[in-house]
């Protein structure tokens, strides 16, 4: 009589070897993906606070129409400018481009202070 053999086939080893390698795929590229939004959160987050530390800036600044442009370097370029808007009021806004893999990200703050 033929008595069964205890293990798997050698069917059954590739398939499981197929599957658990789709997997670590999958875990590959989505790490990837993860790195990659970390980068632009990053960036973003720099650019953020750029801009808000040069509206508290203006916001401290007398009253006059003023614009300018800082850190031109290539990787963030910043252009603000306050400008009169009524009778003792004046907005202030600041604009900061920053590189990001593949292109540009922006961020762009505005908000009106009296004089």
């Amino acid at each position: 009589m033929h008595r069964p053999r205890a293990g798997f086939t050698l069917v059954e080893v590739i398939v499981a070897i197929i599957l658990i390698e789709v997997g670590l795929f999958a875990l590959v590229g989505g790490s990837a993906v993860l790195m990659r939004q970390a980068n632009q959160l990053r960036g973003r987050a720099a650019a953020l606070h750029a801009a808000v530390d040069r509206l508290q800036l203006l916001s401290a600044a007398p009253c006059a129409v003023i614009a300018g442009t800082a850190g031109a370097t290539g990787v963030m370029r910043e252009d603000w400018a306050l400008a009169m808007v009524g009778s003792g009021v004046r907005e202030v806004r600041d604009s900061v481009t920053f590189r990001l893999p593949g292109g540009f990200g922006a961020v762009v703050l505005h908000t009106r202070v009296p004089c």
